[in-house]
């Protein structure tokens, strides 16, 4: 009994030994079998940028990347609502997933199947291998802005100003228009962070100036500052004051600076030009033998520099300081004391055809002269001008009654006006006074004789008024 017992056991082990060797080929085998397919095949449970590519190979995994991608909506989205939304082909956007699915597939083990298996979905980080074209997601960006922007509301910067001499603040509101080159980057950062919306708000143009800032502040007080200096604008012996209102009518604060209003001190500067200004006055004048005659403006006088002096006070206001500014002029006979004519003058009267050179108030010469005929309309013009210019031996060219070019050389020429008018010697004319100049005067200038006009060109400066009537 015992050795039939014991050669059944031997048959029991050689079966069982037979079992476990046959599963063993089986497992063996199914392991080589997995190792080899999935040598061409994604592992079971393998997702590669949200979308499962189990037991894919790489070129299904590309083509299910690729389908599922091009249904990608991309959400603009503003508080609760989505208000936009756009495709990849809208934004630029390409993917190469060929390398994708190639770059995974390299990546994994296919002998390591058997663990993929049980160990739940396996997440596979990969580079969508995004491309975007920067020009086609700007313009789109562009084109949404400006089509969302058409009922929304543009922040504002926080002001202040002065009405009825107080300083008045708007404070400053904060709007929901978009900044196209903020959406343009929210954009790519989406997709460089692999998202499917932006949000809106963190697009918007916030105000840059609010009242609750450092600077404002500080700006605040400084406006209060400027609105109590003195500003005053003198000229030839004249001063005018800006009143507190008007000054503060020009004080403002805009996009984080202080600013003075240009055309309001403009304004008072060119009022204050009209006031003053000689150049284009006719002038009471107190002639040698007509007693005071009224004088029609010339050549001779000043104008304030209306650019120049509204520059300079602008710039006196922002130093904050009260200040007296000299206005800056142009042209001749400016005077500080606020004289005009002076008592330095040539005096040239067409009735009397006579001269006067007088020097500090005192008569230094004068001569009978010609002036223009006024028979051919060639008369002296009437005026106050000045000798702007001196010159030894000149030629002066014109046209004759006729029509005909004349060409006279003079010793000594004083141009007076800008037409061709002045002083000078004419060794032509054989008489000087009396009625002379009604039949041969001159072509609008005043001939002297030569040996009177020697000694008057010597005598008087450049810039001496020469007063005719």
């Amino acid at each position: 009994m015992a050795i039939m017992q014991e050669g059944v056991e031997k048959v029991q082990k050689k079966h069982w030994l037979a079992i476990a060797g046959t599963a063993a080929v089986i497992i063996v085998g199914g392991y080589i079998y997995g190792g080899v397919h999935y040598q061409g095949r994604y592992l079971p449970n393998t997702t590669v940028l949200g979308v499962n590519v189990s037991g894919k190979t790489t070129k299904q995994a590309e083509s299910t990347l690729k389908s599922k991608f091009q249904q990608r909506e991309y959400k603009l989205i503003d508080g609760s609502k989505t208000v936009a939304t756009a495709s990849s082909d809208d934004l630029g956007i390409s993917h190469d997933f060929a390398k994708t699915a190639t770059d995974v597939k390299n990546a994994q083990s296919a002998w390591s199947w058997p663990a993929s298996l049980v160990g739940g979905e396996r997440k596979v980080s990969a580079s969508a291998n995004i491309a975007v074209n920067a020009a086609t997601l700007k313009n789109y960006a562009k084109s949404t802005a400006a089509q969302l922007n058409k009922n929304r509301t543009a922040s504002t910067d926080a002001s202040m100003k002065f009405v009825n001499g107080k300083l008045q603040v708007t404070k400053e509101v904060n709007g929901d228009k978009i900044n196209a080159d903020k959406l343009t980057k929210q954009l790519q950062s989406m997709v460089d962070s692999n998202r499917l919306s932006v949000k809106l708000a963190s697009t918007y143009d916030k105000a840059k100036v609010t009242t609750k800032s450092a600077t404002f502040k500080s700006k605040k007080q400084t406006l209060q500052n400027y609105s109590s200096i003195s500003a005053k604008l003198t000229v030839a012996g004249h001063t005018d004051t800006v009143s507190p209102a008007t000054l503060t009518s020009w004080l403002g604060y805009a996009d984080g600076k202080i600013t003075v209003s240009e055309s309001g001190v403009r304004s008072f500067v060119s009022d204050f030009a009209n006031k003053y200004n000689t150049i284009s006055r006719s002038r009471k004048f107190k002639s040698t033998k007509e007693g005071t005659v009224t004088v029609p403006a010339g050549t001779y006088g000043w104008a304030v520099s209306e650019g120049t002096t509204s520059t300079n006070m602008i710039n006196d206001i922002k130093k904050g300081k009260s200040f007296t500014l000299a206005a800056t002029t142009n042209g001749s006979g400016y005077h500080a004391d606020g004289s005009d004519i002076g008592n330095t003058y040539v005096e040239v009267d067409k009735k009397a055809q006579h001269e006067w050179y007088y020097k500090d108030g005192k008569l230094v010469m004068d001569s009978d002269v010609v002036t223009g005929n006024p028979n051919t309309n060639h008369a002296t013009p009437t005026g106050v001008f000045f000798i702007w210019s001196k010159q030894k031996n000149a030629t002066l060219r014109g046209n004759n009654a006729d029509g005909s070019k004349y060409a006279s050389k003079v010793a000594y020429w004083m141009p007076i006006d800008y037409t061709g008018v002045g002083l000078h010697d004419a060794s032509w004319q054989p008489k000087f006074g009396g009625d002379w100049y009604l039949q041969h005067g001159s072509h609008g200038c005043v001939n002297n004789p030569p040996a009177f006009v020697a000694k008057l060109y010597n005598a008087v400066e450049v810039g001496t008024p020469v007063i005719v009537f």
